[in-house]
């Protein structure tokens, strides 16, 4: 895992170099979009062993149970919407890039949290 993260700034700045020119372009966003992808199936794989060997340090209980699925249910989504994004940006790599960042502000942001802030009684 680490040395995919090590390596992502090679492509960052492919894509950022290679912006405009079609074909190079497409050569970027692939490599890109292929690097996150590893990035993240390293992480889930890492997450399901510590999970597995209960290195966390805390014990899962029922409450934690909706948080688990919740991560999962991510995690599966984003892995699937990768290949997509790169199956794309093989025809239209400016859409995959915004659909990259797209996948990573689904991981990043709380929605049900979010929601309720604006579902709160006044």
């Amino acid at each position: 895992m680490l040395l995919a993260v090590v390596f992502l700034p090679f492509p960052t700045r492919l894509l950022a170099e290679w912006f405009g020119e079609r074909e190079a372009e497409r050569v970027a966003v692939t490599l890109f979009g292929a690097t996150l992808l590893v990035i993240r199936l390293a992480g889930v794989a890492l997450d399901g062993y510590a999970r597995r060997e209960h290195l966390y340090g805390v014990q899962e209980d029922e409450g934690d149970e909706g948080e688990l699925q919740d991560s999962r249910r991510k995690s599966l989504i984003v892995i699937i919407g990768y290949p997509v994004a790169l199956l794309v940006g093989l025809v239209l790599p400016g859409v995959a890039v915004a659909f990259y960042l797209a996948l990573v502000l689904f991981l990043v942001v709380p929605f049900r949290e979010v929601a309720l802030l604006f579902h709160r009684p006044a």
